[in-house]
């Protein structure tokens, strides 16, 4: 929208939005000035909606909006978090297989293997990538670390059982920001399409009251274009 702050709150302060669509901050700011206008305007009325009405379901989209702009803030950080505890995982499974190694000998140590979730992926022994299934291999590796007395070991009981603690805590929390910005998405969208419709309502009703000059009124009300 030209000569409109990216901001739901109308300042003219640029916000970071993620991968919120600028289509959505844009209505947002459309929404808040045609509510303020509609609450300065008790002329116009709808059958279907009153101005207090319309005024909660702005409130409520921009709420919802607003916290999709916090979801994508914090999503990169969870991202960055398993990223990382993923590589320190793939490098200490190489140790752990040293273990098995000069406890059992090369030659039997792959027989071992599956005991500490390790698995034949990609022409190299290491545990999944998938993250829910690296989760029960990460199980699997804190119990036989233990089961083979690699307990006191660098990278034995303690660590294991402590990675294990943190790689279950970052899917979490993932899963939690996933879920809650999907059900927000579904939210917004819905909203969204009442409030369009009520857009389009109020545009009708302006263009009948000013038929000389509605383009100039709809502007004042806050409308970019004619139809939503």
């Amino acid at each position: 929208m030209p000569n409109q702050p990216n901001l739901i709150d109308g300042s003219s302060k640029p916000v970071k939005t993620s991968n919120v669509p600028e289509a959505d901050i844009d209505f947002g700011s459309v929404v808040k000035k045609v509510k303020e206008k509609w609450n300065l305007s008790p002329w116009l009325t709808l059958q279907y909606l009153t101005a207090a009405q319309f005024a909660v379901k702005t409130d409520t989209f921009l709420q919802v909006l607003n916290a999709r702009i916090e979801y994508g803030k914090s999503r990169p950080q969870v991202t960055n978090s398993l990223a990382n505890i993923n590589k320190e995982i793939d490098t200490r499974v190489s140790n752990v297989k040293g273990y098995i190694a000069d406890k059992y000998g090369k030659e039997n140590a792959t027989s071992y293997y599956p005991a500490f979730g390790i698995e034949f992926i990609n022409k190299s022994y290491t545990i999944a990538k998938d993250q829910n299934t690296r989760l029960e291999a990460l199980q699997l590796m804190a119990n036989a670390i233990v089961e083979h007395d690699f307990i006191d070991k660098t990278y034995g009981q303690n660590y294991w059982d402590t990675i294990k603690t943190k790689f279950t805590d970052f899917l979490e929390t993932a899963s939690q920001l996933d879920a809650s910005v999907s059900s927000k998405v579904g939210d917004k969208n819905i909203l969204k399409k009442d409030l369009k419709k009520a857009l389009n309502s109020i545009i009708l009703i302006v263009k009948a009251n000013y038929p000389e000059n509605y383009k100039q009124e709809l502007r004042v009300w806050g409308f970019q274009k004619e139809k939503y």
